[in-house]
C-alpha cells in the first residue's frame, strides 16, 4: 500500500516539476530455488553531492546524491538491503526491501541514492552509519557490512551578511 502511494505521488509530482529522472533501483524478488549463498558485500563511499541553488528551479540542482561503489560484482544475481543503523537523516534514503540496480543503469558497480537536499546555501552535516546486507535469489542473507557516511555540511560564506 505504501509503495502504491509513493508511486502515485511521484506521478503527480513529475507533472509539476521540470526535473525528472529514471528509476535507479528495481525490487529484488527471491524465489524458491535451491540454496544459493549470498556473497558478503564490499561497498565503499564513492562521493557525496549536496543540493545547491543554480537559479534554475527546474534543473534538479536541489538533489543530494550519495554514491556507493561495490568492489566486486558477484557471479550470481543478488540484491542488497541498505539500512541506517546509527545517526539521523533528513529524508528517506533507502527502501525497506532488497534492491538491484535498474536495467537502465550502465555502471553496475555504482549505487546512487538521491534525496531532495534543498536549494539552501547552508547544508547540515551528514553523519550516519549504514548496514548493507546481501540477499541471494534463494533468500539467504550475508553477514552485513557496516559503512560510515559523513559530510561536513556547507556553511554560509563568511563574506555574506544577507
Amino acid at each position: 500500500m505504501g509503495k502504491l502511494l509513493i508511486l502515485c505521488l511521484n506521478l503527480i509530482a513529475f507533472n509539476s516539476f521540470a526535473c525528472s529522472f529514471a528509476p535507479v533501483f528495481d525490487e529484488f524478488i527471491t524465489t524458491d530455488v535451491a540454496l544459493i549463498k549470498a556473497s558478503s558485500p564490499r561497498f565503499s563511499l564513492e562521493s557525496i553531492h549536496r543540493g545547491t541553488d543554480d537559479g534554475n528551479h527546474g534543473s534538479c540542482s536541489d538533489l543530494g546524491i550519495i554514491k556507493l561503489k561495490i568492489d566486486t560484482i558477484p557471479a550470481h544475481e543478488q540484491g542488497y538491503i541498505f539500512k541506517i543503523v546509527k545517526g539521523r537523516f533528513e529524508d528517506q534514503l533507502f527502501l525497506d526491501s532488497p534492491v538491484v540496480l535498474s536495467k537502465f543503469i550502465q555502471n553496475k558497480q555504482l549505487y546512487s541514492f538521491m534525496w531532495f537536499d534543498g536549494i539552501n546555501e547552508v547544508q547540515e552535516p551528514i553523519n550516519i552509519t549504514i548496514q548493507i546486507t546481501a540477499v541471494s535469489l534463494s533468500g539467504d542473507k550475508s553477514e552485513p557490512q557496516v559503512l560510515n557516511i559523513s559530510h561536513p555540511g556547507i556553511s554560509k560564506p563568511w563574506w555574506k551578511v544577507w
